[in-house]
């Protein structure tokens, strides 16, 4: 149990009987939830498979994608606009190039790997193989090719998929699915060749990892935030009952650095990377893995669990140690014929996600946004259901919360608060709206924990309202496990539409959600719904990996900054004042947050002009 409740001591043992039924109390899931922005899904390559993408040093975006040989392009926009492809690799010798890779090593010089397949009919001079160019003119111009590897002739017996890796000594790894060994089975492995020159030349292939009878393939490796740690992503066939390949991780120490070191199939250190008992399991290869700038990392993989059979698409975010991928997205808006193959992430900027797939046999990206935890600022938005700049909400125009990817109705969301109410808005882009099926119409629902009750089942203190856009309201209290229907509330909403759209608007009375003020000093959860009636169906999106009757799924909602865990005791007079904003600093006055640990000095500022410092230990 996370909370206590005080009682007669002659009740507490029927009051445990009853909670040990009806409650289960536990930790909030608090890792990060990507939003995907479909206004930043463009077109990098017409025509081309296999892409991915890195942020240089001087800004611009890189791509590479296989196309008749090997092509690379520019974009100076962030993504938003690409220069025209340039071939890096013309096939020649009936030896298509396919594959590549691409990573900007610390010195500035920039490799692209890529893998040699020849066609039918096969003869011995012609290798499956890696291969890599470098440029140490931000791609102007690029080197003669350079050997890498090289494995049989046939089909059967190739090498394929090459990803690099930069160590902290300036060691470079490049890892690739090796069949080469196996001239008498299908069995395959990762192997890894190390250059310590920037990629001029390369040592032999060793092996990192094999699991027998099954094939290990499509390697991705990482080095974790913690800088110990080197993590590969592979695609692996051989999990029990499974029948089918499996995002998996093998890992290393970087003091080991795979010396005299592989994972076989039973080592502690291979490890499926999805925990399939908090998401639907959505099986498939092809994986691709980054770190994102704070140590939580993130994966994709292709699957066609989901999608009618069609390979689309996979995004999840994992903790800082690779594993416990949650959060389960799909970065492209489909229809059941779309295609979404060979895929890859980027991290760029400070942290968003750039998504790249092969969209029905053309190269797309859309940007992503990971978002641990969501926030309402200090505001009085007018409750009359339109959209205005700077009215108040976390973001300017409400963009906060980002959805559509599933539905294909791009949606926006955020919060603001004031001493009375929680404040909720809510956009979406509906060219096809129904408000005459009442509430098996479009609506948005808004799930609320205002007591951090963090159940696995509905409880005191969470509430569900479903805002139609009809205009009304309905709502339901959290109560013994399930839902009970309760109206009669102080809301206020209002809903503007128009052609293309529509908006909610609503404020919620701290009173309606069991508060007798707002509560500053403990996180909240919140979950949203889209609802889209099409035809005779309804088709709903809701924020990854939240289930409406399971609380602790919800996505923590902080009312201004995340609270210290000694707050400033009020001055005399101040108890009733409305807080404007309250700031943090060290002792020497650099600002930081209420997440600092230690000596802080603490400023609050009142709407009323007041200003009150205090020195505080945050601990």
């Amino acid at each position: 149990m996370r909370k206590t409740v005080k009682t007669p001591a002659l009740l507490l043992s029927a009051l445990f009987a009853t909670l040990s039924l009806c409650a289960e109390s536990v930790a909030p899931y608090n890792g990060s939830r990507i939003f995907w922005d479909t206004t930043t899904r463009r077109t990098i390559f017409q025509g081309g498979g296999y892409a991915r993408l890195i942020e240089l040093q001087d800004g611009r975006y890189m791509a590479v994608c296989e196309s008749g040989g090997i092509n690379y392009a520019f974009s100076n926009t962030k993504g938003n606009s690409w220069g025209a492809a340039q071939k890096l690799v013309t096939n020649t010798n009936n030896t298509p190039n396919c594959v590549p890779d691409l990573i900007q090593l610390r010195d500035g010089t920039i490799i692209v790997a890529y893998n040699p397949r020849p066609s039918t009919p096969y003869t011995e001079d012609r290798k499956f193989g890696i291969r890599c160019k470098r440029s140490t003119d931000n791609g102007k111009t690029w080197s003669e090719e350079i050997f890498v590897n090289d494995a049989q002739h046939t089909f059967g017996d190739g090498c394929w998929e090459p990803s690099m890796l930069e160590l902290p000594s300036g060691e470079v790894q490049l890892y690739f699915a090796d069949e080469g060994p196996y001239t008498n089975s299908e069995e395959q492995q990762i192997s890894m060749c190390r250059s310590y020159d920037g990629g001029k030349t390369w040592t032999p292939a060793q092996k990192i990892c094999f699991r027998p009878n099954y094939r290990d393939g499509m390697p991705v490796p990482v080095l974790l935030a913690d800088s110990a740690t080197i993590v590969v992503a592979i695609e692996d066939n051989g999990w029990s009952g499974a029948n089918d390949f499996l995002p998996t991780s093998v890992r290393c120490p970087l003091s080991t650095n795979w010396t005299n070191y592989w994972v076989d199939a039973t080592s502690a250190n291979r490890e499926k990377m999805v925990d399939y008992s908090f998401c639907s399991m959505a099986k498939g290869g092809a994986p691709y893995l980054r770190v994102l700038p704070w140590g939580e990392t993130v994966m994709s993989h292709q699957s066609s669990t989901f999608s009618g059979g069609n390979l689309i698409m996979y995004c999840y975010v994992g903790d800082e140690e690779a594993r416990n991928f949650k959060a389960m997205s799909t970065p492209f808006i489909t229809s059941g014929s779309d295609k979404v193959m060979w895929n890859s992430l980027a991290v760029v900027d400070t942290g968003v996600v750039v998504a790249v797939g092969g969209v029905n046999g053309n190269i797309e990206m859309i940007e992503g946004y990971p978002v641990r935890a969501l926030h309402a600022s200090f505001a009085h938005p007018s409750v009359d259901g339109v959209i205005t700049r700077n009215e108040g909400y976390y973001h300017p125009t409400c963009t906060q919360i980002r959805l559509g990817t599933k539905t294909g109705i791009p949606s926006l969301a955020d919060f603001a608060y004031d001493c009375d109410s929680l404040y909720f808005i809510c956009r979406v882009s509906d060219r096809t709206q129904d408000d005459t099926n009442g509430a098996q119409g479009d609506a948005v629902r808004l799930l609320i924990d205002a007591a951090d009750v963090s159940d696995t089942k509905p409880q005191e203190g969470v509430y569900s309202h479903l805002f139609r856009l009809d205009g009304k309201i309905q709502r339901w209290q959290g109560r013994d496990g399930s839902w009970k229907r309760n109206d009669e509330c102080g809301i206020r909403f209002a809903v503007g539409r128009s052609n293309s759209y529509y908006v909610l608007e609503a404020s919620i009375p701290w009173v309606d959600l069991g508060q007798t003020a707002p509560p500053t000093s403990h996180r909240m959860g919140i979950g949203i719904e889209i609802q889209d009636r099409r035809s005779n169906a309804i088709v709903s999106e809701i924020i990854p990996d939240v289930s409406i009757n399971a609380p602790w799924t919800w996505m923590t909602l902080w009312l201004g900054e995340p609270p210290a865990s000694v707050e400033p005791s009020p001055k005399p007079g101040t108890a009733d004042r409305q807080i404007a904003k309250v700031s943090f600093y060290t002792l020497d006055g650099r600002e930081t947050s209420s997440l600092w640990k230690g000596p802080v000095i603490v400023t609050t500022q009142y709407k009323d002009g007041t200003l009150i410092t205090q020195k505080r230990i945050i601990r």
